[in-house]
């Protein structure tokens, strides 16, 4: 019986490998391959990262812009933004090297008032950014004004990028 029942999850196994290996996979983070798997179908928890995915998808970036994997997303969130796991259900980062002021951060509040202080906390990055970078890199300044700080209903969103117009295009 144990090997029947071993025969079964090996199978299922190798059925599942070869099914997630369809397709093109190779931008997708860990989210958005495990909502593409079923996981995590909720409306509300997948619009920032979905937003977050086609903003880092559609640019052009001149840094290389890193994935903030997800047992981090609650250290950098809280370091960077000040923004503390109980204001957000879900949420994606994208960090430069540090060369650029390159950065896209994406959060679904639990609520009107968490959304309002992940703004401020966005708000906050991006003038801390803009003392950082006008003595290290000025001719980021231009992207540090044009910055998106955007809220819409409970989603939040931070882009930094040369085409902030086509951003917010992006974020709607």
């Amino acid at each position: 019986m144990k090997r029947k029942i071993i025969a079964v999850i090996a199978a299922l196994a190798l059925s599942l490998t070869a099914l997630a290996s369809c397709g093109d996979s190779s931008s997708m983070t860990p989210e958005m391959k495990a909502y593409e798997a079923g996981a995590n179908k909720d409306e509300k928890s997948r619009k920032a990262i979905e937003t977050a995915e086609k903003l880092y998808n559609s640019l052009t970036w001149k840094d290389e812009l890193n994935y903030v994997e997800e047992d981090l997303i609650e250290k950098r969130a809280n370091q960077f933004y000040g923004i503390t796991k109980d204001m957000y259900t879900s949420g994606l980062i994208y960090f430069g090297s540090g060369a650029t002021a390159e950065e896209i951060a994406c959060f679904d509040a639990v609520d009107a008032d968490a959304a309002e202080k992940i703004k401020k906390g966005f708000e906050k990055r991006v003038a801390d950014q803009k003392k950082a970078f006008e003595n290290y890199v000025p001719g980021e300044l231009v992207k540090l004004d044009a910055a998106i700080v955007k809220v819409d209903g409970l989603c939040v969103y931070l882009c930094i990028t040369d085409d902030s117009a086509k951003a917010a295009e992006l974020i709607g």
